[in-house]
């Protein structure tokens, strides 16, 4: 295992600086992850002119939730059967309303 992914490093989000674990990122990684969350944070700040910090991370958090939500869903491969199941539906449905 790399060494410099076990120190700890700094980053500074929305102006307050943090000293976190990267875990099994790189120091690079995190400090990505972190520029991230300040660039949502501002956008967030600027946008709604909210000066409440916790409430700007809150909003913050449920955005990047959102955002990691649709690309699940967007990644999301349906299966063959699930796809064959719902074409029977669909034509059981068709059927129904003739």
């Amino acid at each position: 295992m790399n060494p410099l992914m076990n120190d700890k490093i700094r980053v500074k989000i929305f102006g307050k600086e943090y000293e976190l674990d990267p875990g099994g990122l790189t120091p690079l990684e995190a400090s990505q992850l972190a520029a991230y969350v300040d660039q949502k944070m501002r956008e967030i700040s600027e946008k709604l002119r909210i000066v409440d910090t916790q409430k700007i991370a809150v909003l913050t958090a449920l955005n990047i939730a959102f955002e990691m939500n649709m690309q699940r869903d967007a990644d999301y491969q349906m299966s063959e059967d699930d796809e064959n199941k719902i074409k029977g539906m669909i034509s059981t449905l068709e059927k129904a309303i003739k």
